[in-house]
């Protein structure tokens, strides 16, 4: 068995419950997804949030290395590391939480998702595909939008009671694609104001949150408008005795059937076929629904093994969901 890496234990962070907050009397805004179809984005649900350090962050305080495995450059984060030793982290990452929460947003909770991952999930060798700490952090709290938090708190020299300013760079990424949301940034915020490092990041999130939660939540609309950015690759593996473009099915080959299968199972058929060999497909752009019909989030693991199953029962193939993030699907076809 490899081992897999996730230097990971558990760091105190704050909890907070949802209340009234002069945050949540924000003014009425809608979307237009077009072809006449409005989304009020402050009456949809909600998008879940989680408070991540950047690998920015994670370098400075030197909880961030590059490891071979597999033959593969991979980054190992050490979040248990930064926690311990960044003792301000709790302080900060509190207060952004709290802000949040009293915006209306659900957020997972770093601590709590850590205290999910059992030693199995950290330990297991699934087919040989390394998974990293975050990883593992997002495909078990699958939040819709990552808040990704780099910052320095900078002593105030001229001051008699050394005082502390913030300088600090929140991104909002969309949890699927990584693609940049909404940023808030601040150089030397508070200067003189005497203010601790959780005061002083409460305050920078009420000057600037407005406009920023409201860029996630239209970046949301969007994305239930119009579905979910999803990447979808189907291989072969080493050794299977036949190709993509052979025969599967009455004539069609296995690459007829999977384009059929997305031109009919994506969201409003969107997709784009960017590679197409004779023994892997890659599709980028593939347009998946937000949740399931039961109400919880559908992603890129679900959508693989709605297609591994058919591809399974309509072509005579053994194939395996391979997924392990949450908007990268892979399926890998092991023979008949």
């Amino acid at each position: 068995m490899k081992k897999i890496l996730f230097p990971l234990t558990v760091c105190a962070l704050a909890l907070f419950s949802c209340g009234n907050s002069e945050n949540q009397n924000q003014e009425k805004v809608t979307y237009d997804a077009g072809s006449g179809n409005v989304v009020n984005v402050n009456e949809q649900q909600k998008p879940k949030l989680m408070v991540l350090p950047s690998d920015k962050l994670l370098q400075r305080w030197k909880m961030l290395k590059q490891e071979n495995a597999q033959g593969k450059t991979i980054l190992v984060r050490d979040f248990n590391g930064y926690l311990l030793k960044d003792q301000n982290s709790t302080y900060v990452i509190s207060a952004i939480q709290r802000a949040f929460v009293d915006y209306g947003f659900p957020l997972d909770d770093l601590e709590q998702t850590i205290k999910q991952i059992t030693d199995q999930d950290i330990l297991d060798d699934v087919d040989e595909i390394q998974k990293d700490a975050k990883t593992i952090l997002l495909t078990t709290a699958k939040p819709d939008i990552i808040l990704e938090l780099d910052y320095e708190l900078r002593d105030n020299m001229a001051s008699r009671n050394m005082d502390k300013s913030l300088t600090f760079t929140l991104r909002a990424l969309d949890a699927f694609t990584n693609q940049v949301v909404g940023t808030i940034q601040e150089t030397e915020f508070g200067k003189g104001s005497g203010s601790g490092p959780e005061k002083l990041m409460e305050d920078a999130i009420k000057k600037d949150g407005n406009e920023f939660t409201g860029q996630i939540n239209k970046h949301f609309a969007n994305i239930v408008a119009n579905g979910r950015n999803i990447t979808v690759r189907v291989t072969l593996e080493k050794g299977v005795s036949f190709k993509m473009d052979d025969e599967c099915l009455d004539g069609d080959s296995y690459t007829d059937f999977i384009i059929d299968y997305m031109k009919t199972n994506t969201y409003k058929g969107a997709y784009t076929l960017t590679r197409n060999t004779s023994t892997e497909l890659y599709f980028t752009n593939v347009k998946i629904p937000t949740l399931n019909s039961d109400g919880t989030q559908f992603s890129a693991y679900d959508f693989a093994r709605a297609l591994s199953k058919a591809l399974n029962k309509g072509c005579g193939t053994k194939s395996k969901n391979k997924t392990q993030g949450l908007g990268d699907a892979l399926i890998s076809i092991k023979g008949m």
